[in-house]
């Protein structure tokens, strides 16, 4: 568990430059787009700058590639598998690295659009009226959301992770043998993944309330969502990380 932990900080660290890239990226857009408010809008640009937002999904799926590629490509890979860590233990580290710089920044994102909102008087605007919502209605669907956000970023970071690591069981080609075997993942899981939530629809749903806005402004509008695609989802998590932490032990050349 010890080298678990060190190697996860191994790879925080040295994610910390494109912690700090992506950082400035994003303060030199908003101050952009403040500059930009009185010909484009302000409520317009307060919405572009949680754009980044969308970007970082890819992002933290990318990264979780880029921190097992760069074993290959630093020619640190023996001496990696060499610890006595297991390929588990090693796919994990990294995907819970990428997961926390992709936290970590989305977090950063939100806060800089917060202080962008804080800012409205400045441009003759009133402040959103937040605290008017009804919050407590929509905890539900807060938390669905964000759940789900976060499992589509776990769930495309392992797919790449596994799709790189089936191209280093070969020498050659294995350039062409992750993209192939990336596509079929996804193709298999996708469509895996709805006939199994087809098989376990008999699960019970779980109720929770949208806000929409409409010609008619403000509404809550009851939905739900069959646990059935929870329990998918975290099944397919599950055996795609035993496949890459087993290919990361028995399979990948190095």
């Amino acid at each position: 568990m010890k080298l678990f932990f060190s190697l996860y900080l191994k790879e925080l660290r040295a994610s910390r430059g494109n912690f700090l890239i992506f950082l400035a990226a994003i303060a030199a857009l908003d101050v952009f787009l403040m500059t930009r408010a009185a010909s484009w809008g302000y409520w317009n640009v307060l919405a572009a700058s949680f754009v980044p937002l969308a970007l970082l999904i890819f992002l933290g799926m990318l990264q979780a590639l880029l921190l097992v590629r760069d074993e290959w490509k630093a020619g640190t890979a023996p001496f990696l598998r060499s610890l006595p860590i297991s390929g588990w233990g090693i796919v994990g580290a990294k995907m819970l690295a990428a997961f926390t710089s992709w936290v970590a920044m989305s977090l950063v994102t939100l806060a800089l659009s917060g202080i962008f909102h804080a800012c409205a008087p400045w441009f003759g605007m009133e402040w959103l009226p937040l605290a008017e919502l009804p919050w407590s209605r929509m905890i539900g669907f807060i938390v669905i959301f964000v759940l789900g956000i976060m499992g589509a970023v776990l769930f495309g970071g392992i797919i790449l992770q596994s799709a790189y690591l089936l191209g280093r069981i070969v020498n050659r080609f294995n350039g062409l043998l992750s993209a192939v075997a990336g596509v079929a993942l996804m193709y298999v899981a996708t469509r895996g993944g709805d006939w199994l939530a087809g098989v376990l629809s008999f699960l019970p749903e779980i109720p929770f309330e949208v806000p929409s806005f409409g010609s008619e402004g403000f509404a809550i509008v009851s939905q739900t969502l069959n646990s059935g695609a929870i329990v998918v989802l975290v099944l397919e998590l599950a055996l795609l990380f035993w496949a890459a932490g087993w290919l990361m032990e028995k399979r990948a050349e190095s």
